[in-house]
């Protein structure tokens, strides 16, 4: 066991806004960090998403980065391992239904409503495609209509027998895997640290970080990259 502190972050809403690039001054002091610190990052996106949003400095000070969901891991640029996910018939309906069942006006919707990723279903009704602004706007609608909680919740009462699980995944979307094959994983992967010290903001049971943060030893549950930041200079 490694005595020392391993640091996990989650990238959207807590080191970027939600599928941004990270800030100039905050990319330079969080590379600082990463060369001081254990470090992993943790995101549901893919890679080639994180290399969008992370500076290629702080790519390479971190020990290692969880994609979509901690079903990859890559280091150095190359990837470690890797999770497969087969989505049945009869959710992928279920979850177009959703689609027509929204009350989101369909007129702003985007065409991009599944992205498959290793390990999991990245799955939007707002879609993957649409403006920052109407993200924002869809984002709002949906912290009033409860909409994406409402899916999770009813997605996990039909389809547990699948050992699939559904949570809220960034600003406008609903990540799905395996029961098991979300961010807690990453725990168990960087069980060998003696503690673990989580940044995420999807803290709450029905968000993507929940399972991870609730097992870390130490955990902050933030607002925005501005929130970890400020954190980050009391810990240096």
């Amino acid at each position: 066991m490694i005595n020392q502190n391993v640091y996990i972050f989650d990238i959207d809403g807590t080191l970027t806004p939600p599928r941004q690039k990270i800030n100039k001054q905050f990319a330079s002091f969080f590379a600082s960090f990463c060369e001081q610190k254990p470090v992993f990052l943790a995101t549901g996106s893919d890679y080639k998403k994180v290399k969008e949003q992370i500076t290629p400095d702080i790519i390479s000070k971190v020990d290692g980065i969880f994609t979509c969901m901690g079903n990859e891991l890559w280091v150095n640029d190359e990837k470690v391992y890797f999770k497969e996910l087969k989505i049945p018939a009869e959710v992928q309906l279920w979850l177009t239904g959703q689609l027509y069942e929204s009350k989101y006006p369909k007129e702003k919707c985007g065409n991009i409503h599944f992205e498959h990723r290793t390990g999991m279903l990245n799955f939007s009704v707002a879609g993957r495609d649409i403006s920052k602004d109407i993200r924002s706007e869809y984002s709002n609608w949906d912290k009033i209509s409860k909409e994406r909680e409402k899916i999770v919740k009813n997605f996990n009462k039909l389809f547990k027998h699948y050992n699939l699980e559904a949570c809220i995944g960034g600003e406008i979307s609903i990540d799905i895997q395996k029961i098991g094959s979300d961010k807690g994983q990453i725990f168990d992967y960087l069980s060998f640290y003696k503690t673990k010290v989580f940044f995420g903001d999807k803290c709450k049971p029905s968000g993507n970080d929940y399972s991870l943060y609730q097992k870390c030893e130490f955990k902050f549950s933030v607002d925005n990259w501005l929130h970890t930041s400020s954190i980050l200079k009391n810990i240096t």
